[in-house]
């Protein structure tokens, strides 16, 4: 019993030595971060443009019910759950009640601060709303902080619970009605009526079933393996990760349109990259997703010609998402079964990064000339995603391969 309750804080501090390490890796790598530093100082700027644009009738009440609702309703629980504990821990589920309950405290504690950051981040956009106060403000931030508390139980109840997709549902549709009713500070009892909802929801829904289920372990590991690989994938980007784990996802209809056209030694590595950015991990998802926000953005972001910097930098963190197809197993796992030069190897990566920036350029442009600048706006965009589609594959990417090699 002593070894379980002293198990989850020796487990707490391996977590956080081993983000240490990779923290301060990160941190060495200047050019990146102050990359970084650059787009929060300038994203600043263009985001206090965008609300001097705003007209007066602008939903901003839902805007901001919206975006709280996702970040309060997504609420995984970090619990150091491995693999083997699936063996070895498993017949003492009965005694782990005080391992899981430090997992949603310490959820719960790293959660808030979350919370908090994104309302510091739409508190200009609160005040923007008629009728606003540093007192409403304040209640907002403590509903949504309490909210976060009822989300990571519930979310714990549903891993007791074999379907518990409805319940998500519900989680968000109580979770954003509360948010607006306090947002758009409406009467008393209309803030009282949607609590009382959430507590008996909480009682006759979460509480009662699951006090019949058992302890999903197979979910709860999944969920934790998710979490430790997003801050793994995140740390990728700075400097290789020997852990970092790989999924295969078969994406049959899309590998259908890139079929093997060519025998010949020059394409084996363009059609290996090619297949495994599709296929594998989440490249090809990561792409697609960055390349629908950047269109959205540039479409109504309506800033005109500060799109440019928009566009520049959605194609640089593009690259940064393509660069771990690089040292990806399975092309490099095959990489001397081949009497294929070395050089062809990194042609082929190389020019795979510059379609796909180059094709993301196209289209992002042509999304935020629509709305902002017209033909002068396509060329604009065009010039600036043109140069960081260049300069990052055959300069950044070639250096930083380069580097690995000496390595």
């Amino acid at each position: 019993m002593d070894q379980l309750n002293q198990l989850w804080g020796r487990r707490c501090s391996r977590h956080f030595q081993m983000e240490l390490r990779y923290w301060n890796l990160i941190g060495k790598n200047s050019g990146l971060m102050f990359f970084l530093y650059a787009m929060v100082i300038i994203g600043g700027f263009y985001y206090k443009k965008w609300l001097d644009g705003l007209p007066q009738d602008f939903p901003a009440a839902l805007l901001l019910s919206v975006i709280l609702a996702l970040f309060v309703m997504r609420s995984p629980i970090r619990t150091f759950m491995q693999q083997a504990d699936l063996v070895f821990l498993l017949p003492a589920e009965a005694e782990l009640e005080p391992y899981f309950r430090k997992s949603r405290f310490y959820s719960f504690s790293i959660q808030i601060a979350a919370v908090i950051v994104v309302m510091i981040v739409c508190g200009p956009l609160y005040f923007h709303m008629k009728g606003s106060s540093g007192l409403s403000y304040f209640i907002l931030t403590a509903t949504a902080v309490a909210l976060k508390g009822w989300n990571i139980d519930c979310h714990w109840k549903e891993m007791l619970i074999d379907y518990s997709q409805p319940l998500k549902i519900l989680r968000f549709t109580l979770t954003f009605l509360l948010l607006y009713s306090v947002a758009n500070q409406y009467p008393f009892y209309s803030t009282a009526a949607c609590a009382a909802v959430i507590l008996i929801a909480s009682v006759f829904l979460f509480h009662r079933q699951s006090r019949s289920g058992l302890l999903s372990w197979k979910r709860i590991v999944e969920m934790e393996e998710r979490q430790a690989m997003q801050f793994l994938r995140f740390a990728n980007l700075f400097t290789d990760v020997p852990r970092l784990k790989h999924h295969i996802h078969a994406r049959k209809m899309i590998s259908r349109l890139f079929p093997i056209r060519s025998l010949s030694s020059k394409n084996v590595y363009r059609q290996l990259y090619i297949k495994t950015f599709i296929r594998s991990d989440d490249y090809f998802s990561s792409y697609i997703r960055l390349t629908l926000i950047g269109m959205l953005v540039c479409y109504f972001m309506n800033i005109g010609f500060y799109t440019v910097f928009v566009v520049a930098s959605l194609i640089y963190l593009t690259g940064l998402q393509l660069l771990p197809l690089w040292t990806h197993p399975f092309p490099q796992a095959l990489a001397g079964m081949y009497p294929i030069p070395e050089r062809l190897r990194k042609q082929s990566f190389i020019q795979l990064v510059f379609i796909l920036l180059t094709a993301e350029t196209v289209v992002v442009s042509l999304s935020g000339a629509v709305r902002s600048a017209g033909v002068e706006g396509i060329f604009l965009f065009l010039l600036a995603g043109g140069a960081v589609s260049v300069l990052f594959p055959f300069f950044y990417v070639a250096h930083r391969i380069a580097g690995q090699d000496k390595a």
